[in-house]
């Protein structure tokens, strides 16, 4: 059920094959229950939708003026020409190759989802004054790093940007000193360019007070946020990019129901404070660093209710907090088959973990670059659910009679000699482990010690029966869904007349 949040599990290919070999979604079971999940995606997603654009944007005198292949206006680029600040510029179904350039208040609306295309040269639309975008296909930016061309391209204006599509985009959503905007249910893909070379999704630059509310953003660099406070940004699905947020200089903010899926880094928050993450899903984050979220001289940090799953390392801590006096709080998060559960550097104290659950990873925690003499004292470890905790609860309150000390010599001789962990997974390791507890000049030093450790994993429950983000839902559009989804079909009946055969074969012996 956990995996299921991640990615589908049953493309639509593979559940017609299913169902051949009697496997089919009964109702009660969890494909059904997907199923409905996503009806209810569908209704409330319907009873979020945005609100209009506020008033003072059209006045008393505002024209609508209409544009379509064969009309009188062809091209959107003209009717904005000729509008009036406050004007609506409504576009029908077609095919418009050029580039718009807004510069006074306007409203754009596609109607079908017009397609803007911009030829692979420049922004496909730059606006200079307030604008609302909303109902478009917008495609084929060019190129340019030191231009940076986007779909939707904002300077020195607020902005609304809804419900487009923008594909084959360098940048996606660039923001620039645009203070309360949104930019909501979008769908971005990038171009087919190596993750150092793309552009990024969203970028936010000295644009406070802005949401970024439930988009999709694939096959971009990063979501940036660089100096904007006071956002929101909740119900986003980012995924196969570098960062699926790179932030930086940014305060008072709150995450909320994001997936960040398969990028190379999850979030990574630096030089900031006073950040809430919540009800957010980390998942796959792979390559070099592979961190779930990483912290960087990050403070007040509040992360309640995270799921981090097949991560490299689930969290990474590097002088977090940075101030005196100062927590960062890591409450009722789930660390399920990373890595590393927790990655930190010695030197980071200041945090304090409550009620989280870590089940089934690699290594629960691990410290990079030499374990302190009393690292384990150095931040707060109280009432976390351990899957390897072998203790009892004899008086049946939840809580185990002993404390939970994590002390592996393995992760002591690699963490001094690096290239040790070339044996992480070798046979060699438990018996490093068991010789250890028979020498005691060998004995580790513990890097936690859970005075109060749970025996009922409450965190991981939740997001089994309940989870807050919603499970993806299987997509014809996505270019490998087809033949993975047929080749697990031919995989289940191949395996489905391997069994049937078999049983043919055993039941004519004599």
């Amino acid at each position: 059920m956990i995996r299921s949040l991640i990615r589908p599990a049953v493309g639509p290919a593979a559940a017609t094959l299913v169902a051949v070999v009697g496997l089919a979604a009964a109702p009660g079971t969890a494909l059904a229950q997907e199923g409905a999940a996503d009806a209810r995606r569908d209704s409330s997603a319907a009873e979020r939708s945005p609100a209009p654009w506020p008033s003072a944007l059209a006045g008393p005198d505002s024209r609508t003026w209409t544009v379509r292949p064969d009309g009188p206006i062809s091209a959107v680029s003209a009717a904005v020409d000729s509008a009036r600040p406050g004007d609506t510029v409504r576009v029908l179904p077609g095919r418009y190759r050029e580039r718009v350039v807004v510069d006074r208040p306007v409203t754009l609306i596609g109607v079908d989802r017009p397609v803007l295309d911009a030829g692979g040269r420049g922004h496909v639309i730059e606006a200079s004054a307030a604008l609302e975008v909303r109902g478009f296909e917008l495609r084929d930016t060019g190129t340019n790093p030191d231009e940076e061309h986007a779909g939707v391209m904002v300077r020195d204006a607020r902005a609304r940007i809804v419900d487009n599509v923008l594909a084959d985009v360098y940048y996606g959503v660039y923001l620039k000193n645009s203070q309360a905007s949104v930019v909501r249910g979008n769908r971005i893909t990038g171009k087919p360019l190596p993750p150092p070379r793309r552009g990024d999704g969203i970028r936010l630059w000295y644009s406070s007070g802005t949401e970024i509310v439930d988009n999709t953003i694939t096959r971009t660099r990063d979501v940036v946020v660089f100096f904007s406070d006071r956002l929101s940004i909740r119900e986003n699905l980012i995924r196969d990019g570098r960062y699926g947020l790179h932030y930086m200089y940014s305060n008072n903010n709150h995450f909320e129901r994001n997936r960040f899926v398969g990028n190379q880094v999850g979030s990574f928050i630096m030089y900031s404070t006073d950040i809430t993450l919540e009800d957010n899903l980390f998942a796959e984050s792979g390559g070099a660093s592979g961190l779930g979220l990483g912290l960087k001289d990050a403070d007040s940090i509040r992360a309640v209710g995270n799921l981090f799953v097949e991560n490299e390392a689930g969290v990474y801590l590097d002088n977090s907090p940075r101030g005196r006096d100062v927590q960062n709080h890591f409450e009722r998060n789930v660390f399920f088959e990373n890595d590393a559960g927790l990655r930190t550097l010695p030197s980071v104290t200041g945090n304090v973990f409550r009620d989280n659950d870590f089940v089934s990873n690699h290594r629960a925690v691990e410290v990079t670059g030499g374990v302190g003499e009393n690292q384990a004292a150095q931040n707060d470890w109280r009432g976390n659910y351990w899957s390897d905790y072998a203790g009892f609860d004899r008086d049946g309150d939840g809580v185990g009679d002993t404390p939970y000390v994590y002390s592996k010599l393995s992760e002591d001789l690699m963490t001094e000699h690096p290239p040790l962990r070339l044996f992480s997974y070798s046979p060699v390791v438990p018996v490093v482990e068991t010789v250890s507890r028979f020498f005691p000049f060998l004995k580790p030093r513990p890097l936690v010690v859970d005075s109060a450790p749970k025996l009922v994993r409450g965190a991981f429950r939740r997001w089994e029966r309940e989870p807050p983000v919603a499970r993806p839902a299987p997509s014809a559009t996505e270019p490998r869904s087809t033949r993975t989804d047929a080749a697990a079909g031919i995989l289940l009946l191949a395996s489905a007349a391997g069994a049937v055969g078999a049983a043919r074969t055993l039941g004519s012996r004599p």
